[in-house]
């Protein structure tokens, strides 16, 4: 979130006059002005609460979609886990492009508030396309309406970006407000990450919701977003007549651009100058160029930021498909995977004011945590450590990921409804498999090669007794290949029955749900019969066909809990569904009662590891941001020249969009599996910390390098004719 805080270019117009003073006019007028502070209070300008009102209601409309975006891409536009994640960090990429020419527009044409006006407007429609896209059964393309609205997001939000902070900073006067000026970024910066905590909340459990005839309701969950950005352009508009409005100044990043090119030119025509940047002084102004090589130092430590914003970044991607195959459950709610990325913003405003006031004197007694690039370099180095947790968090999880066949593989999934073991041999060209099942049980043959086998089942002579006659059977069953098969061993008269049922199952888990499918074994019924499941909240049901054949039915999709299960008026028994499993439930009549029953057999393991084991990765990950991005920030705006703060924001905002650049990358490449990916991260980051400490060891702060070229300027010729009298 921190990457949102502010426009580096704030204060720039406002500090533009002290810019041509000379250093002496300028103490002698800030000590005028600090004086006259002291008689003068100004009014709080009341036009700032509009700004802030629009700020909080643009950002909880950003990350409200932002959060589900991921998810969305995966479960309604069908995409897979890495062309999701590709998608989605594309989409952050251009988020963080854009502030350059919303920047430009502002300062060179419209002025902010007009700028900030009409990009909202693009910014609302891409938001109404995103929601159409998201209506069920309406005629609409779902994935052009998605893309097409995710690109005009990106273009209004980065539009936006850079104007909304300056605009704020243009309400007061300075300096006599300065003070006012520090107390309303730290109420700007709260409204960011109170709209982000709020949203990322809120919009996961609208999507859960069941709303035109659906299961979920991502239509309202961008619906909201949408209403509040709406909200935020009218409230920008119904401040107008308070605004301090302030006409455009004109942009330098055209000239710093072309100052480069020019330099780099006469460089490789063959001309020497001390630096190479000196070239262009017979083009640019002297102030210009040395501005500009102040600029090219800090940029050389910007060099390695991409790869910490590739790894923070991935808490709304990757880290949400993990929290996806958790265990949400905590007492009777469920904490959505989504909803796990409210973590951030909330322990920001929680370990602020705690670093500010507690972590960093501590630190400083020891002379540690002093300087900013340590603490970036502190920072980066456990940015890495929350990867490595994760990488460790994902190999203990893999013990209970759903086990999808290779495409030119099968597996076979054996179902045992009798009250004692079996034996199975599954047998094609004389090669046999050969495995035990318990009584009520199941098992998955994985690894089958895709072809046509024999299933022969034995059950042991004290099965059923009094029952049986027939003990072993065998049947047909075809292994296809990318599909799981089943075959359900039943009791039909005096022998056991194996049947090779004809739809192939599905082990792929839904996050925070259940799947479960039926197979009806009843034998020919009078009538078509509902069959319900009824629990403490949400009920399903479900038809029971006439056919004397065993048959299966689609798989449902069941919250978490425990359901009665009724046919027709009569209850029969109960299951339990946990989240992440996927169940076969064989409803049949017990061959010694006679009565109706049910028996659950698991496909795939439910979500056994719990999703509150993410909140240390997100712990370290979030101190992490505090040290690395918002020191970042505030170096960065210390180190630039008054007139260069604004080039370097937009640079500082490229060096996220080129760290989803290294993602997309990474996700295309497949290089890894899901742990082996979080461990690259992690080695990747703590040798770009090591780079990162290399180039802060090299580099001389701003305030040094002036004092000696200070010093050098006015120092003394020696002269050694004078000799001291002492």
């Amino acid at each position: 979130w921190s990457s949102d805080v502010c426009s580096s270019d704030l204060l720039d117009s406002l500090l533009q006059e002290n810019q041509k003073m000379s250093e002496e006019d300028r103490k002698r007028k800030a000590a005028e002005a600090e004086a006259q502070a002291q008689d003068q209070k100004l009014p709080y300008p009341k036009s700032v609460f509009f700004i802030v009102g629009n700020e909080f209601c643009e950002r909880f409309s950003y990350y409200g979609m932002k959060a589900i975006l991921s998810i969305y891409l995966k479960k309604k536009l069908g995409y897979s886990e890495d062309k999701a994640t590709v998608i989605y960090h594309t989409f952050s990429m251009f988020c963080y492009f854009t502030p350059i020419f919303g920047a430009m527009i502002a300062d060179m044409f419209l002025g902010k508030f007009k700028t900030i006006v009409y990009i909202s407007t693009i910014y609302i429609l891409g938001h109404v396309l995103k929601t159409v896209a998201a209506f069920p059964d309406i005629g609409v393309d779902p994935v052009s309406f998605s893309l097409i609205g995710l690109a005009l997001i990106a273009l209004g939000t980065g539009g936006i970006k850079p104007c909304v902070s300056a605009f704020g900073g243009d309400q007061f006067k300075l300096p006599e407000q300065t003070r006012q000026l520090q107390s309303f970024f730290s109420v700007f910066y709260f409204s960011i990450n109170l709209g982000s905590l709020i949203s990322t909340y809120l919009t996961p459990q609208l999507r859960e919701m069941d709303c035109f005839g659906g299961e979920d309701c991502y239509s309202v969950a961008f619906g909201v977003p949408a209403l509040l950005m709406i909200v935020a352009t009218i409230i920008i508009i119904i401040g107008r007549p308070l605004y301090t409005m302030k006409p455009p100044q004109g942009n330098i990043i055209p000239s710093v651009v072309g100052c480069v090119l020019y330099g780099l030119k006469q460089k490789l025509a063959g001309e020497k100058a001390e630096h190479w940047l000196d070239l262009a002084k017979d083009k640019y102004e002297d102030r210009l160029v040395e501005d500009v090589k102040a600029v090219m130092r800090v940029l050389v430590l910007y060099l390695p930021l991409p790869i910490w914003w590739a790894l923070f970044d991935q808490t709304g991607s990757r880290w949400t498909f993990q929290a996806e195959r958790m265990n949400g459950a905590v007492g009777g709610v469920i904490i959505q995977p989504d909803q796990m990325q409210m973590a951030n913003p909330f322990l920001i405003l929680f370990l602020i004011p705690i670093f500010d006031w507690g972590v960093y004197p501590v630190f400083a007694k020891f002379g540690l945590l002093v300087k900013p690039l340590q603490r970036m370099a502190a920072g980066g180095i456990l940015t890495a450590g929350a990867f490595f947790i994760a990488g460790f968090l994902e190999i203990e999880m893999m013990k209970t990921y759903s086990k999808a066949p290779l495409e030119d593989m099968s597996h076979v999934f054996v179902v045992n409804s009798l009250p004692c073991p079996i034996n199975v041999q599954l047998e094609r060209s004389g090669h046999i498999q050969e495995f035990n099942i318990p009584q009520f049980d199941s098992f998955v043959q994985n690894e089958v090669h895709p072809g046509d086998y024999t299933a022969k089942i034995v059950a042991n002579a004290t099965c059923l007794p009094d029952i049986l006659n027939i003990r072993a059977a065998e049947t047909k069953v075809t292994a296809m290949a990318g599909n799981v098969s089943s075959v359900l061993v039943a009791v039909n008269g005096g022998s056991i029955k194996p049947t090779a049922l004809k739809q192939p199952e599905e082990p792929e888990k839904e996050g925070a749900i259940g799947r479960v499918r039926f197979v009806q074994d009843l034998g020919l019924l009078s009538a078509e019969t509902n069959l319900t499941l009824v629990s403490a909240g949400k009920d399903y049901t479900l038809l029971l066909h006439q056919d004397e054949a065993i048959s299966q039915h689609e798989y449902l999709k069941m919250d978490i809990g425990e359901y009665m299960v009724k046919i027709g008026d009569e209850e029969v028994d109960t299951i339990q569904v946990e989240q992440g499993g996927v169940y076969s439930v064989h409803i049949a009549k017990d061959p010694v009662s006679g009565k109706m029953g049910v028996n659950m057999f698991t496909l795939s393991v439910p979500n056994s590891v719990h999703i509150m084991w993410l909140l240390p990765q997100y712990f370290v990950i979030t101190v992490g941001e505090i040290m690395f991005s918002i020191t970042g920030l505030e170096f960065s705006y210390s180190q630039a020249p008054e007139s260069m703060k604004s080039v370097l924001q937009a640079c500082w905002l490229l060096t996220v969009a080129f760290g989803n650049i290294i993602v997309i990358i990474v996700a295309e490449a497949k290089a890894f599996n899901r742990a082996g990916e979080f461990f690259m991260f992690a080695i990747l980051m703590i040798i770009d910390m090591f780079v990162f400490a290399w180039l802060a060891y090299r580099y001389v702060p701003r305030d040094q390098r002036e004092a000696a070229i200070a010093m050098e300027n006015t120092a003394g010729v020696y002269n050694p004719s004078y000799k001291n009298d002492d």
